[in-house]
């Protein structure tokens, strides 16, 4: 099977096992560090930049705890580590997916590029829940080739990985694409790649009460760390791309003042949604038929707490 790979995307794997090869001969962290945790916790930024932040530390902890070559720490050590790590790692994925929440329900309607926010929507379906599975996104085979490619990849670079295990991938024919174009429009679907990839993260990073001394065998942590890896590699990239439309939609001087507008309302709902927190969950026993107008707006105020 030939894969089409940008060059984002290997030069982010590179970076990755680069990243991997020089923490393997580091015992990993504990990360419970304020720096991660009042980065989950920071409230007076914008959501770009504390998008930006959180993938950096996310980065940090999951190439420290998946790089670690396990036959040379205990499986108590590793139990250990791996429950604080896994805890902030899930945190932080779900901040992250709050962010891309906004990104895509708000920002992407308030720019015009969507119509409107499928919170909406589901609210005013029959089956809220039916109509939000209806709407879920599957990465494409193609993606998944890509992901699959990455891990490969990585298996073959990181020094702590067991070569032996190549021998049940197929290495596939590349193509590596080189000149990429997107535009405004793009920015949809990146970012409902990148919701994908991190719910796809999420359900490969077992809460810490699940985190069993198994995982750690030689042939189960040789198969589920470079899955992780590969995971993150692609998340970055995707960054990437999204950080390269919006230095186009910058140069945008209409599309950025409007941005800037809308930054700057969600900045001053943040407060209000914090003082609202107890009337409005006592109002949704309440509440009966609401405009959609309403619907937006609460949901704004939801995504504006929770950045």
């Amino acid at each position: 099977m030939r894969v089409g790979i940008e060059k984002r995307h290997i030069d982010s794997y590179k970076r990755v096992a680069q990243q991997a090869n020089k923490a393997a001969g580091k015992a990993p962290f504990k990360a419970h560090s304020d720096k991660y945790q009042k980065s989950v916790m920071q409230l007076n930024i914008s959501a770009e930049n504390k998008k930006k932040i959180l993938v950096r530390h996310l980065n940090e902890i999951v190439i420290s705890a998946f790089s670690a070559d396990i036959s040379r720490i205990s499986r108590k050590k590793a139990i250990e580590i791996f429950r604080a790590n896994t805890e902030l790692i899930r945190r932080i994925i779900q901040k992250i997916k709050a962010i891309n929440s906004y990104l895509e329900e708000d920002l992407l309607r308030e720019i015009g590029i969507i119509k409107k926010s499928l919170l909406v929507g589901a609210l005013k379906s029959q089956n809220p829940v039916r109509y939000l599975e209806s709407k879920s996104r599957i990465l494409s085979r193609d993606y998944i080739a890509k992901i699959e490619h990455t891990v490969y990849e990585l298996m073959g670079r990181i020094i702590i990985f067991d070569k032996k295990l190549l021998k049940g991938y197929r290495q596939k024919e590349v193509n590596v694409i080189k000149g990429e174009k997107f535009g405004i429009n793009d920015l949809e679907k990146t970012l409902g790649i990148e919701s994908e990839l991190l719910e796809t993260l999420e359900a490969k990073i077992p809460p810490p009460s699940r985190i069993k001394a198994k995982l750690f065998s030689k042939k189960i942590f040789n198969i589920w760390a470079p899955m992780v890896l590969a995971l993150l590699a692609s998340l970055e990239a995707e960054c990437k791309k999204e950080k390269m439309i919006f230095s186009e939609i910058k140069k945008d001087e209409r599309l950025r003042k409007k941005i800037e507008r809308k930054i700057k309302h969600v900045a001053e709902e943040k407060g209000r949604v914090l003082r609202i927190k107890h009337e409005r969950a006592i109002a949704m026993k309440s509440m009966g038929k609401i405009s959609d107008d309403y619907r937006q707006k609460f949901h704004e105020y939801v995504h504006a707490a929770s950045l």
